[in-house]
């Protein structure tokens, strides 16, 4: 585990200190400030061209795409992706000067999600591009020339992709091998390697590629930069560079069109590059800033696309869902007046609405441009991921055997052809893509341990003197005494008319306790564990998932009050407070077990389990290992 926790440092390396607004950061050590979870209102123009376009987009949807024939071909026609270039549906976050929309994040979000909900495999061809492909590097981190020279193509011609996982290298993005040399004239370099799971990468144009160019360190004005070593000559060390890659280019090779459990109609590469030059001129932004780079535009998929999307999904099921439970009579009785039925409807409808929450929260902020949404966007992207799968598992039990079964096999029988065990397994990659659930709760985490390991690294260094080590254990007594005794004071919420609300001031106060006895638990936690806590993956999951809860209770009642008050309807306070009564008992749960826990016996068994020592366990069976699955070439000379 010490490896993962180094190898997000080396990850947070290429990432800058939170320089921006952010609520999280506040969050874990107490001062959780509630101001910036109200950003400015969406301007009624703004409002008013997301949805005039969305009616654009829905007439043709309904018009020109089946997506029951893209999961049956597992591909998206020609004419399809045509028909949203010509609508600039590839531009939406692209200025008008170069060939976009120029939409604001919310618009953005606003559309992906009703696409998704018509297909969510459409959906992500289209967020791609726009999230992490070479449009967004470009307008952040481009120059004018290659802005001018990319953007109006990928707006509305040609579809671009991102290539950094490889095949040993995934959420590990620092472990990047692909190489590219700068050639001895200077004007090229040559690039060696292979990139696995390139969405779009088959049918894309250009390409993001992050590889590692070989650079010596020199002087520019008061800093120091990366300059390439020609041929890799004098080389000090290989930084991860950022590039656009022309898909065309001699030495590409898509090797093949990768097939998954779901998501059958996405075009997925693994692709390979042998001695393919691309001119110095490509090089996005500066040598060794590529990891940054890449780490930055990840922030928009997850922050936007991948909630969007999944929202969309969640949001196609629910009325075939509830038509189910009202329809389907068992016993003389429809589901819907089964207990058991309206318990899962109502944990349904509330996650719901709280993912509609978050994700109109955190989409607010991005627009704003002035928060540092790297945390939020985390959060986000697994909160609606993991609440989504299990939105889905939910309608499916409740269809049955139905929910089972394929389209075309209930269509063959007149029954309606609602895609649910399609959506189940085509979910699941949303909870993979853009940074795995597992490895992004530690990312949050070390966000919430960051303070106290910084401030106590010198107590912890190896090699220190007794005199040395009372020394620095005084400096930290001198800070810690105050910091803890202020750890018990309750602070004020913010005089915000949307904050006078009686069940939002309930809410929001429950949220700032929350938040100083989770800022007294890492604290509890750092002086027990110490060093240790470092490694200690189920005490940082519970602090990611108490932060997770807190955040998403203020903005599920913020947004309660906000619905309200906009429109008079006082029913989004049942999904709002039936949100915050699971959720309270979650985080009261988990802070308990930031502190005391029985996951060491957990981990022994799991240990032993993992070193084979339970080998009775695959007993009574054709024993097979993962090796044994790995096809064999058939011996020319045996019989057929």
């Amino acid at each position: 585990m010490a490896d993962l926790f180094k190898g997000l440092e080396r990850i947070e390396e290429a990432r800058e200190r939170i320089t921006g607004s952010s609520f999280m950061a506040g969050v874990f050590v107490g001062k959780p400030e509630f101001d910036l979870l109200l950003p400015p209102a969406e301007t009624a123009e703004a409002k008013e061209i997301g949805e005039a376009y969305c009616h654009k987009i829905e007439t043709f949807l309904k018009a020109h795409v089946d997506p029951d024939a893209i999961e049956r071909t597992a591909k998206i026609p020609e004419h399809v992706l045509k028909g949203l270039f010509d609508l600039g549906a590839f531009g939406m976050k692209i200025p008008p000067e170069y060939g976009g929309l120029g939409f604001s994040y919310t618009n953005y979000g606003r559309v992906l999600t009703l696409i998704a909900s018509w297909s969510n495999i459409l959906a992500l061809t289209v967020a791609v591009p726009q999230s992490i492909g070479i449009a967004m590097p470009i307008l952040l981190f481009g120059n004018e020339e290659q802005k001018r020279r990319y953007l109006p193509r990928v707006a509305r011609e040609d579809l671009s992709a991102f290539a950094l996982t490889e095949p040993v290298t995934g959420s590990d993005a620092a472990n990047v091998q692909t190489e590219a040399v700068l050639n001895a004239a200077g004007t090229h370099f040559v690039v060696n390697g292979e990139k696995l799971w390139c969405t779009n990468g088959p049918i894309a144009r250009f390409v993001t590629l992050v590889a590692r160019v070989p650079a010596q360190k020199a002087d520019h004005g008061d800093r120091s930069v990366w300059v390439p070593a020609r041929e890799g000559h004098g080389a000090e060390e290989k930084v991860h560079t950022a590039l656009i890659l022309d898909m065309s280019t001699d030495g590409v090779t898509v090797r093949q069109r990768c097939q998954f459990e779901g998501c059958r109609g996405i075009e997925n590469a693994h692709m390979t590059l042998q001695n393919v030059r691309i001119p110095v001129e490509n090089v996005i932004g500066e040598i060794g800033k590529g990891l940054k780079y890449a780490l930055t535009i990840l922030n928009v998929g997850r922050a936007i696309s991948i909630p969007a999307i999944c929202l969309g999904m969640a949001k196609q099921a629910w009325q075939p869902t509830l038509d189910q439970a009202n329809t389907r009579i068992t016993f003389k009785k429809p589901l819907a007046e089964r207990q058991t039925q309206m318990m899962r409807a109502g944990y349904m409808a509330a996650n719901l609405f709280a993912m509609e929450a978050l994700s109109s929260l955190v989409w607010h902020m991005v627009d704003q441009k002035t928060y540092d949404i790297r945390i939020e966007a985390a959060i986000a992207k697994m909160f609606c991921s993991e609440k989504t799968i299990q939105f889905l598992k939910d309608s499916q039990i409740l269809f049955g055997g139905m929910g089972y079964e394929t389209v075309d096999s209930k269509r063959v029988r007149g029954e309606p052809g609602f895609p649910i065990e399609q959506l189940v397994r085509d979910v699941e990659m949303y909870r993979i893509g853009e940074g795995a659930t597992d490895i992004l709760r530690p990312f949050v985490a070390r966000e919430g341990l960051s303070p106290h390991l910084d401030r106590a690294r010198n107590y912890f260094e190896e090699g220190l003197s007794g005199t040395q080590r009372i020394a620095e254990l005084l400096k930290l007594i001198r800070f810690y005494l105050p910091w803890y005794v202020g750890q018990w004071r309750r602070r004020s919420l913010p005089q915000r008319l949307e904050m006078q609300h009686p069940k939002v001031r309930a809410t929001l106060s429950y949220a700032e306790r929350a938040s100083r006895r989770l800022a007294r638990a890492i604290f509890y936690a750092m002086a027990i564990r110490r060093e240790a806590l470092r490694d200690d993956q189920g005490r940082q999951n519970r602090i990611e998932a108490v932060g997770e809860d807190i955040l998403t209770i203020a903005a599920t009642t913020l947004y309660a009050e906000s619905q309200h008050r906009t429109t008079g309807d006082a029913t989004v306070w049942d999904l709002a407070d039936e949100f915050f009564r699971d959720a309270r008992k979650r985080i009261d749960r988990a802070i308990r077990e930031i502190i005391r826990n029985e996951d060491a016996r957990s981990t022994a068994v799991g240990r032993r389990a993992l070193r084979g020592d339970y080998p009775w366990l695959s007993r009574g069976v054709i024993q097979r290992g993962l090796k044994d699955y790995v096809l064999k070439e058939k011996d020319p000379t045996s019989e057929p």
